[in-house]
């Protein structure tokens, strides 16, 4: 199969907008640190749940909520230090990882900067399917304190409209949770084969990347590999200060598929890329990742198929 049109990207960088997953493993504090963080928020969270299923006996006078609203702000904490406590475990995991492959392959520094499989990159929907029903869940935990305060003590019209929103909001989480669903079932895991390991700057970059189970007619699609940089950055100020992931693509290209066309299930599609004179490599183990990967999107008959795979592109 070959591309109806095959385009670079200007030159410039540009930021990628969208629900972005981090690839970098550094946490950007010492993971003893990231577990001191979390600590807090996981032991009062325990004493809070405790209270709130009567393990813990206290004066009822002292209880100023139903004893399941408790039970619920206890739940919420320990999420928010199991969340820390994740993140660090991630980081810590990766600083061992390194370690090791660094010591059993010294001439090869790719197998020390990610857990690579030499023969391709694969991706399963479910993982991505369970945090999305996690996080809506978690929501949906943590607004019914406050849909209680709202409706059940009949709080102000200001109240009950701020926490209505919030409801729409869990309500799209909810329905995005059940699309990512649908989507595990129809596609299941989906690859891209490695030609190369790893590939080389300068030289060009062969992929295969092999069709789900659920891609049989394609109206249109693309496939874009591209380089991106990524770094945590900060907004706001004050109580209205948060932390995001940003991904700013420093190169792409585009092998592009304008006419309807039919997948055979199994079927390979061979991609090949041109890499430019003054391409990065891929580190992925430090403060503000570099890394490649291939974004598959393609327009089908119901849901669309969508998904990103890394690439292990490196210097020489």
């Amino acid at each position: 199969m070959k591309p109806d049109r095959y385009e670079v990207s200007p030159a410039g960088r540009r930021r990628l907008s969208g629900s972005r997953r981090r690839r970098g493993s550094k946490l950007g504090m010492a993971t003893w640190l990231g577990f001191v963080f979390g600590s807090p928020f996981a032991v009062v969270g325990v004493w809070i749940v405790l209270v709130g299923t009567r393990i813990i006996p206290v004066n009822p006078g002292s209880v100023h909520a139903p004893y399941w609203v408790l039970t619920v702000a206890g739940v919420s904490f320990i999420f928010g230090g199991s969340m820390v406590w994740g993140m660090t475990w991630r980081q810590f995991a990766a600083n061992r990882r390194q370690k090791e492959a660094a010591s059993r392959y010294p001439g090869e520094p790719s197998l020390a900067d990610y857990d690579w499989h030499p023969t391709g990159f694969d991706v399963s929907p479910w993982p991505g399917m369970v945090k999305a029903v996690a996080i809506a869940m978690g929501l949906t935990i943590f607004l019914s304190m406050f849909n209680w305060w709202a409706f059940s003590l009949n709080g102000p019209w200001l109240l009950k409209g701020i926490v209505s929103l919030f409801d729409a909001v869990a309500i799209l989480m909810w329905v995005q949770a059940a699309r990512q669903l649908f989507r595990a079932l129809k596609f299941g895991q989906s690859w891209i084969e490695f030609t190369l390991f790893p590939y080389r700057l300068g030289k060009p970059v062969f992929i295969r990347w092999q069709s789900s189970r659920g891609v049989h007619l394609v109206n249109h699609g693309t496939f874009i590999l591209r380089c991106v940089e990524e770094w945590m950055e900060r907004r706001g100020s004050g109580e209205n200060a948060s932390v995001a992931v940003v991904h700013e693509e420093i190169w792409s290209a585009k092998w592009i598929l304008e006419r309807p066309c039919n997948f055979r299930l199994g079927e390979a599609v061979e991609l090949t890329f041109e890499l430019p004179v003054d391409a990065k490599p891929t580190q992925l183990n430090r403060d503000k990742p570099i890394f490649w990967e291939l974004e598959v999107n393609l327009d089908l008959p119901g849901l669309d198929f969508n998904e990103t795979y890394l690439v292990p592109v490196y210097a020489q």
